[in-house]
């Protein structure tokens, strides 16, 4: 399961670092919902659950989170997701480490529903931090990997983009 886990997680870095070096805020959400359901399979065959849970989650917010318009709707869909968060955790509790993931994605979900494209990628560095630590915890090292350069990647995208 070990080896799986990593190989799935290896295919998660090649989407993972795609979707950070893509300007467009569309392309870098269906690409960054792709290497959420990587991420939520390899951290299943780990056995972090509240990893697992909030990952695979996160395909369906951050592809949502791009097509809503109406501000009440963006309200009401980010309180859902946010909540959905809340009680994954809560059911896949495994002490503070699940407090990681958690914190990582109800900030992912705030960047990705209220703020624009740069504003929101500088946001996500915190909840990249978390999932950072998060894989030292469980010696997920693709991800960890991925994260790591995913950040720097991050940092360059966000540098080359014009200021607001």
């Amino acid at each position: 399961m070990l080896i799986l886990a990593y190989l799935i997680g290896a295919i998660g870095i090649a989407v993972e670092w795609r979707s950070y070096v893509l300007y467009d805020a569309q392309a870098f959400r269906r690409w960054s919902a792709a290497g959420a359901v990587l991420w939520g399979l390899m951290y299943l065959l780990l056995g972090a659950w509240t990893a697992a849970l909030t990952m695979s989650c996160t395909a369906a917010r951050t592809l949502v989170s791009g097509l809503l318009t109406s501000s009440t709707r963006k309200h009401v869909i980010a309180g859902f997701f946010v909540t959905a968060f809340v009680l994954m955790t809560v059911f896949s509790w495994q002490g503070l480490v699940s407090l990681l993931p958690a914190f990582a994605v109800i900030n992912t979900t705030l960047a990705l529903f209220y703020l624009e494209n740069r504003s929101m990628r500088i946001l996500m560095l915190a909840s990249s931090v978390a999932w950072i630590i998060n894989d030292i915890i469980w010696q997920a090292w693709p991800a960890l990997l991925a994260e790591s350069v995913a950040v720097l990647l991050n940092l360059r995208t966000i540098s080359k983009m014009k200021t607001p």
